[in-house]
């Protein structure tokens, strides 16, 4: 579901053009379809992503489709080198976005992000996985990836949720971590 233009330009400038250009992305993604697909490419980006925001401690656990359930219920941010340097990003993030003055702009990607996603991601989600709890769960981690990649562009530097955006993109589901082990499928 492509969204040209879903923050407006003429009212931001061009700071949202990047924006809109994640977005893009972000709502044209296949949800999903190659989970349970092992690929050296997937694995190379999720170590991309690790090393641009500086996480070195860490395995990469593949899991197939049937135990995405599972394995929700295992996630944990405890003793997580990711997690340690994940729920420091979204305030550094913002403080950018502050500092260049573009609040206002980020507010808005807050509350439209989400719902341009949603219907993707759900889809997909409820037609992969059919699991209730698995479905909930994935469609809020695909809203939240979405919100911290858009922020990430906003705020004017690399972006490490690039990586993420094309593991998505690619059909393989970053499932997240258990302590130092990153799940992947």
């Amino acid at each position: 579901m492509a969204l040209a233009g879903i923050i407006n330009e003429e009212k931001y400038g061009m700071d949202a053009r990047s924006a809109n250009e994640m977005i893009e992305r972000l709502t044209s993604i296949e949800w999903y379809s190659q989970v349970g697909v092992k690929c050296n490419e997937a694995e190379k980006k999720v170590n991309q992503f690790m090393s641009a925001i500086g996480v070195s401690e860490y395995k990469i656990k593949w899991i197939s489709a049937a135990q995405v359930s599972e394995a929700i219920n295992c996630l944990s941010f405890e003793r997580s080198t990711l997690w340690e340097v994940l729920k420091e990003l979204p305030d550094q993030l913002k403080e950018k976005i502050d500092a260049a003055g573009n609040e206002k702009l980020l507010a808005d990607i807050v509350d439209k992000v989400p719902d341009a996603v949603f219907h993707g991601a759900y889809r997909q989600a409820f037609n992969t996985f059919r699991d209730e709890k698995a479905i909930k769960f994935l469609v809020g981690h695909a809203m939240y990836i979405s919100i911290l990649a858009c922020t990430a562009e906003l705020a004017g530097e690399e972006n490490p949720f690039s990586f993420i955006v094309e593991l998505l993109a690619d059909g393989h589901l970053p499932l997240g971590p258990e302590g130092n082990t990153f799940y992947l499928l």
